[in-house]
């Protein structure tokens, strides 16, 4: 009788707990409903936040979500991202990919960051396995290619440069990366074409322009570095850039009166370098200001650090030699002898205290020194032998 007792009461207590169970099914299909809706509420102010650049606040809403939530992860890092916070940005951009390893928003996100850390080789492989996903995307074959440049591999990034332009013949960006890495390889040829058809496509894309007259420029080609540059100038404001080029170029199709305009722009811009000063003394002296052009070589002579300073030397020397001072230039030309030990010198030595001292004994012994050296000039190799003659050595 007992266990009959038993089983009527499990029997009739079974339609209750199926209630139950029933009722706290609804109750956690509610609760589901009411989390999914204020999750989505969630993201919806977010994003309207992050829409307005409110992207502090953005992450004050954000920060009271489920941070495994792929959605508020790329919100988050976004927002750190926009807010200049590049390790902050990486963290979540980084849980991203813990828990979708494919996920090309994180991906190119991670690898902008981490070229502005200047951690390029990370950026170029956050790259490479965007490639692997999609290898015809022109966009992510640039980026490794702009990567590899930034780590200073050239020939590596001329392989994807020249991979997005084939995909995408129209991206002047990849256009100015590619024929500025080819300008340092001197492949002028090849760089002249690629700012050719590029300009076709942004004819007033500054930084193709420039590299137009920088092309120009190392081919030695002045004539047209300088209507280039002068169209820069007056698109914008003068840059110490377009100075040195029209300055140089001025230079050698021998417009002094330029040369002086844009070196003294230079100058009055607080660049501050042995070259300048070269640059206006040589101008000054073919002006006829002979002193001036005496200053600017004793400076470029006292800047410089470089091989040039037998340059600065000799110029100085001719300087003096043009206003009489043979003393100066003997001083000047054996300074630039000892930074140089070019035979020219020599005999530019002799030739100085030829004029300047009456007892010949010093201009004979630089002139058979002279005699002596490699030097292969002439015109200077005649006349040093006609003045040993002269004074009976030979």
């Amino acid at each position: 009788m007992a266990s009959k007792k038993n089983n009527l009461t499990a029997s009739s207590l079974f339609p209750v707990l199926m209630l139950v169970f029933i009722l706290c099914g609804f109750h956690t299909y509610g609760q589901d409903s009411t989390d999914t809706k204020q999750h989505l509420e969630l993201l919806h102010q977010a994003d309207s936040l992050m829409a307005n650049y409110k992207f502090e606040k953005a992450l004050h809403i954000l920060g009271k979500s489920d941070v495994e939530d792929l959605t508020i992860l790329l919100q988050i890092g976004q927002c750190h991202y926009r807010l200049g916070a590049s390790e902050a940005a990486i963290i979540p951009y980084e849980r991203v990919l813990l828990l979708d390893s494919a996920n090309s928003t994180a991906l190119n996100q991670l690898g902008q960051l981490y070229a502005r850390k200047g951690d390029y080789e990370k950026a170029m492989e956050s790259y490479r396995v965007l490639v692997r996903q999609d290898a015809e995307n022109s966009y992510y074959n640039k980026q490794v290619g702009l990567m590899a440049s930034r780590a200073g591999d050239k020939m590596y990034a001329i392989k994807w440069l020249s991979k997005a332009l084939v995909l995408n013949p129209s991206d002047t960006e990849a256009s100015l990366a590619l024929g500025t890495i080819l300008l340092d390889f001197q492949n002028y040829v090849l760089v002249d074409s690629i700012v050719r058809e590029a300009l076709v496509l942004e004819p007033s894309f500054k930084p193709l322009l420039v590299l137009k007259a920088k092309s120009a420029f190392e081919q030695k080609k002045y004539s047209e570095v300088i209507p280039v540059v002068n169209d820069l100038v007056e698109q914008s404001d003068t840059t110490a850039l377009y100075a040195r080029l029209l300055g140089v170029s001025y230079f050698h199709l021998g417009e002094y009166r330029n040369v002086i305009t844009y070196m003294t722009y230079l100058l009055g811009n607080n660049y501050d370098y042995d070259w300048i000063y070269y640059y206006m003394g040589i101008a000054s002296r073919e002006l006829g200001d002979h002193p001036a052009a005496i200053d600017w070589f004793k400076l470029a002579a006292q800047k410089s650090m470089s091989d040039n300073t037998r340059i600065y030397y000799s110029q100085l020397g001719q300087s003096y030699e043009d206003v009489g001072d043979y003393q100066r230039a003997i001083g000047a030309y054996r300074a630039a002898y000892n930074y140089s030990k070019e035979g020219i010198l020599l005999y530019h030595l002799a030739r100085n205290y030829d004029v300047y001292y009456k007892d010949k004994a010093t201009a004979l012994a630089y002139y058979q020194k002279y005699l002596e050296s490699d030097d292969t000039t002439r015109l200077a190799k005649e006349y040093a032998k006609k003045r040993v003659q002269d004074m009976g050595i030979f």
